[in-house]
């Protein structure tokens, strides 16, 4: 259990933010929404510092072809 001091959030959410919410507190197997969030900031926090410092974003399909990931608003110096 973490002994980290939290902050109450209040967050206003569109239906398309709740379905991504709930989306992610399936593939993450988390119990709250406030925990889906965590884990998404913590993801893009990481995957941003990566593409900012210099790595690239790949992902490899069935059939072994790779792709670069894009992501709005996570711009690597080209």
């Amino acid at each position: 259990m973490s002994t980290a001091a939290l902050t109450k959030v209040s967050m206003n959410l569109t239906e398309r933010d709740i379905k991504n919410t709930e989306s992610v507190r399936s593939l993450f197997h988390v119990r709250t929404n406030a925990d889906a969030v965590s884990a998404a900031l913590g993801i893009t926090r990481s995957l941003g510092e990566m593409v900012k410092n210099g790595k690239e974003l790949l992902i490899r399909d069935k059939n072994g072809e790779i792709s670069k990931v894009l992501i709005p608003g996570l711009v690597d110096d080209e």
